[in-house]
């Protein structure tokens, strides 16, 4: 069968010719966009004008009616977000030390035997959730047997039907009340055990910042990772030329994960709050109003990226902003390209061919591409015949 959307569109073009943003209804807010690559990155430098330190206002839809305290570091604004960001970097360092990212790479490949089998498998509740869930635990360095409560919880940990989600919320901050509980006396509980043991300027942390710092670390790079995980075996349905290019020179291997990265834009848009109003040609963000930085569409600027709706597993330079810009670039991207470019490694090694079986697509207003709530594939392995 063919895939819904197998390249991706722009549905912003001529509003990113002029005036360079667009409003759009989510739920019950109308939203500037800002769209031009130029204009996102200039935004997300710009902590006066658009401001991250406003409780539950970055996600979209927003969160300040589901919990009391900021997401950590994410809600904050420098010079306070790098004191926070240095509480739980050794944790999202750890796919980039040597000696750790056998663990990464072990837990995908466990999970991969299943694509391998020659059966039909669904890949985004049953290969994508398990692998993201399972990183995290490594990442976290806690006991990973949790990776199967927080499998549990689907594709997004506080949203159903792309809402917040009130009752997921409520099980969600129990669950991390329980594991900060057990990091009080267990110091096997990685980042759980540390928040104990954290400062602060000089203070240790209240409940509500260790709680904030879980929150995000537990939540942030959630559904993001599943759908890159998912879209990309996607594209390689959709263009087994690219995964017989990539079989044939496994070095485009790390230049095809930016682009994927690029192109599936995992996480499109994230708000800030304008405290003194804003001015986009003629459109205008009251004071206090949200702006929405739009991720998806920066990466498809065709001032910044030749032909940008065509998909170059060699694209090089790829300055794309698929894990944000500046200060807030997201502290998972080293975890999330490390498991891509595992993916691709294994595939590149071990499949022939990739078949959809069926697909249920999920509509973007942002032309997101390989979006699916479900999408079932058969691998064909290459010695089979």
């Amino acid at each position: 069968m063919s895939l819904a959307l197998e390249r991706p569109v722009d549905p912003f073009v001529a509003a990113r010719r002029d005036p360079g943003a667009v409003v759009q209804r989510f739920g019950e807010e109308d939203l500037v966009m800002l769209l031009r690559w130029r204009d996102v990155r200039a935004a997300a430098r710009d902590h006066a004008q658009f401001d991250s330190a406003q409780r539950g206002r970055v996600p979209t839809p927003p969160e300040h009616d589901i919990r009391p305290f900021r997401q950590l570091p994410i809600e904050t604004n420098p010079p306070e977000h790098a004191l926070w960001k240095a509480i739980v970097l050794p944790f999202f360092r750890r796919p980039v030390n040597p000696d750790i990212i056998p663990e990464f790479q072990d837990v995908l490949r466990s999970h991969m035997q299943r694509l391998l089998d020659g059966g039909d498998v669904e890949v985004v509740r049953d290969f994508a959730l398990p692998v993201q869930s399972a990183a995290l635990a490594v990442l976290l360095d806690t006991d990973r047997d949790i990776a199967r409560v927080w499998q549990g919880w689907g594709l997004h940990a506080l949203r159903s039907n792309g809402k917040t989600d009130p009752a997921k919320a409520a099980r969600f901050l129990t669950f991390i009340d329980e594991m900060l509980d057990r990091g009080q006396s267990d110091p096997d509980m990685g980042l759980f055990a540390a928040l104990h043991e954290a400062q602060f300027e000089g203070r240790p942390l209240t409940r509500d910042e260790m709680r904030g710092l879980c929150h995000l670390a537990l939540a942030g790079g959630r559904d993001t990772l599943i759908h890159a995980i998912s879209g990309t075996l996607a594209h390689l349905a959709a263009h087994p030329d690219d995964l017989r290019r990539l079989r044939g020179a496994p070095s485009l291997i790390p230049l095809a994960v930016e682009e994927l990265f690029r192109v599936l834009s995992p996480l499109a848009m994230i708000g800030r709050v304008c405290p003194h109003g804003h001015e986009v040609g003629p459109l205008h963000i009251a004071p206090d109003a949200r702006a929405g930085l739009c991720w998806a569409a920066a990466n498809r600027d065709p001032q910044v990226f030749d032909n940008p709706l065509e998909i170059r597993i060699d694209r090089a330079p790829n300055p794309h902003v698929a894990f944000g810009a500046c200060t807030h670039t997201c502290l998972g991207a080293p975890m999330a390209r490390l498991i891509l470019r595992s993916l691709l490694a294994e595939i590149v090694r071990h499949v022939a061919a990739i078949a959809v079986i069926s697909a249920t697509p999920r509509a973007s207003p942002f032309g997101t591409p390989y979006l699916y709530d479900s999408l079932t594939l058969r691998l064909t392995r290459i010695e089979d015949p």
